[in-house]
């Protein structure tokens, strides 16, 4: 897989699916949430909340991700990712396994190219380092292979400091 890092916003970076923060109540509340909802409006919203109530649930654990329309946004879907427990807490290893199961849904999707902001990293705890740390061995994963990861961050200091800690982890694997 071939990962990017752009700064920039992550809702006007061209790809066939957006994977999303999410929290365990699939609220678009602030961050990423948030400026979907101002960019769509209540539909996706309303169908995550359908989600919930299909599954006679009120939330999803940490590691879910769930599908979506896009609204007028230029991607084909969104796949809203939980990397947080309801304690808005997470870990290395819940993020990694939370973009491994996005990264597959969206290969069931038919996408080749993915964009992302640095999930776990807004509301909870994690630091950018820890989502490149959490990402950079999925770089090298043969079932990824012929994805393209372009992770959006919003900052040149971001883009650096993500660029260290993929390049850092890679030389460990």
């Amino acid at each position: 897989m071939q990962i990017n890092i752009q700064v920039g916003d992550v809702l006007e970076v061209a790809a066939d699916v957006l994977i999303s923060t999410a929290n365990p109540w699939l609220n678009l509340s602030g961050g990423v949430n948030g400026a979907i909802l101002s960019a769509v409006g209540p539909p996706i919203q309303e169908e995550l909340h359908a989600h919930l109530r299909s599954q006679g649930i009120s939330s999803v654990p940490a590691g879910t991700v769930v599908q979506s329309s896009s609204g007028n946004l230029p991607f084909d879907c969104i796949l809203h990712a939980v990397a947080i427990d309801p304690f808005y807490d997470s870990t290395v290893d819940l993020v990694r396994h939370t973009v491994v199961t996005a990264l597959e849904l969206a290969i069931k999707a038919g996408a080749t190219t993915i964009s992302t902001p640095t999930l776990a990293t807004g509301y909870g705890p994690m630091s950018i380092a820890d989502f490149g740390t959490a990402v950079a061995p999925l770089a090298s994963e043969s079932r990824f292979d012929g994805l393209s990861l372009t992770i959006v961050v919003r900052s040149e200091e971001h883009r650096s400091e993500l660029s260290e800690a993929i390049s850092v982890a890679q030389t460990q694997t």
